[in-house]
């Protein structure tokens, strides 16, 4: 995780955050007060992410299943 380069000595309210957007993808987490850049998956979470949808398509019809946030196109 690094540091947004934007940061200043003032840190943000859950509100801020919940309010924040700087018009890219880029996801971002509140730590202590201070916007984090949160790190894309890496290879070996999308293969467990991948593994993991395909046995719960086993159980539940696919069309259920929320694709938003895996990133299983980009692996």
């Amino acid at each position: 995780m690094t540091q947004t380069a934007s940061s200043t000595s003032k840190l943000m309210t859950m509100e801020e955050y919940l309010a924040y957007d700087d018009g890219t993808d880029t996801r971002y987490e509140l730590v202590d007060g201070v916007l984090v850049e949160m790190p894309t998956e890496s290879p070996e979470n999308c293969k467990l992410a991948k593994l993991l949808m395909f046995e719960l398509a086993k159980f539940v019809l696919i069309v259920l299943i929320n694709l938003k946030d895996l990133e299983i196109g980009r692996c």
